[in-house]
């Protein structure tokens, strides 16, 4: 098994997630969209759905013509961003921001896209390899889970200053395409469109991570075990490693960082009522 399957394979085992972890793919010509043999769509659908339908277990690619979501289209690269979009004129259409100023200032904040992207290929991450890789890594999962996530990256990276969110246009910007140009996780609530059209739980969120970053993300998942999850948790990661014959990670039970705080707090309490 190569180093990102086993990655791969590593990071589902350390996450307690009930959808697959998505991996998606910018393709930039018409030979490599047709090199993959998975669900061409007929009808236009929007990418954020077709990322919930990837975290299903199904395989989808889709060109521009296939690209039911204005924003996506815009964000992906299938098309520059229009006048009236940098203008802030159409995002002040929608009633999401006070003035045209502030509309323009969004705008030109989403605006640095991706550019000549002939298709996307949205898919289970397990489907990915080493010589096959993902742009972004996608996260769908509760706050808990999410949390972990960001954890694995601080180990290595320690607290990132760059999170950008707006709870507008959360799929394809705030977790694609923003991690893909600055080169770092980003989280995202969603926004309100992806979750009328995808029908995400109210209890979900999103996480993106650039596959350069993918590798760290793990390790520092895995480093964390022993400091942050309790005894269940450290007894399931390891009977699924084992399960999987993956090393296990070595633990001390009874403990955490935080229930060691609250020992030492109750300690000094002790010695100062005792003093």
């Amino acid at each position: 098994m190569d180093q990102f399957s086993t990655n791969t394979k590593k990071l589902n085992l350390l996450l307690d997630l009930k959808r697959d972890i998505v991996g998606v793919k910018l393709l930039k010509n018409q030979a490599e969209f047709d090199s993959y043999s998975v669900t061409n769509l007929i009808n236009p659908l929007s990418y954020c759905v077709a990322v919930k339908s990837a975290s299903l277990g199904h395989r989808i690619k889709f060109d521009k013509q296939r690209s039911g979501c204005g924003g996506s289209t815009r964000a992906l690269g299938f098309e520059k961003p229009t006048d009236s979009f940098l203008d802030g004129t159409d995002l002040f259409s929608l009633g999401l921001f006070r003035d045209e100023n502030v509309a323009k200032r969004a705008a030109l904040e989403t605006s640095n896209v991706l550019s000549n992207t002939y298709g996307v290929l949205v898919q289970p991450l397990e489907y990915f390899s080493e010589s096959d890789q993902p742009d972004v890594i996608l996260i769908i999962g509760n706050p808990r889970e999410l949390m972990r996530v960001l954890q694995g990256y601080a180990y290595n990276h320690g607290i990132s200053k760059t999170l950008s969110m707006s709870g507008n246009q959360g799929v394809c910007v705030e977790a694609t395409v923003y991690p893909l140009i600055h080169d770092t996780i980003n989280l995202s609530m969603f926004c309100s469109g992806t979750r009328y059209l995808a029908h995400w739980g109210d209890d979900e969120a999103i996480l993106g991570v650039p596959v350069s970053l993918f590798a760290d993300v793990v390790e520092g998942l895995q480093h964390t075990v022993d400091a942050v999850e309790t005894d269940q948790r450290k007894r399931e990661i390891n009977s699924n490693l084992q399960a999987q014959e993956l090393e296990p990670i070595e633990v001390v039970y009874g403990k955490t960082y935080y229930t060691e705080y609250e020992k030492e707090k109750r300690e000094r309490r002790k010695n100062e009522q005792q003093g």
